[in-house]
C-alpha cells in the first residue's frame, strides 16, 4: 500500500529487503523487521500506513 502511494504520488521511495545476516549487518541501524528512514534519519520501526507517511512528508 505504501509503495502504491509513493509511486502513484511521485514520492521517492526504496524498500529494501533485508533477507541475509550480511544485508543486516551492513545497515546503518540495529535490525529490526522494519525500519524507516527519511532524509537520510532514522524516524521509526512502527509500519507505515498512507496518513502517517503524508505527516511524514509535510515536516
Amino acid at each position: 500500500m505504501i509503495k502504491q502511494y509513493c509511486e502513484t504520488n511521485d514520492v521517492p521511495a526504496d524498500f529494501i529487503e533485508v533477507d541475509t545476516l550480511q544485508k543486516a549487518k551492513a545497515l546503518p541501524c540495529v535490525f529490526n523487521n522494519w525500519a524507516v528512514f527519511y532524509d537520510g534519519r532514522f524516524r521509526t520501526v512502527n509500519l507505515l500506513d498512507v496518513a502517517y507517511l503524508k505527516r511524514m512528508l509535510k515536516k
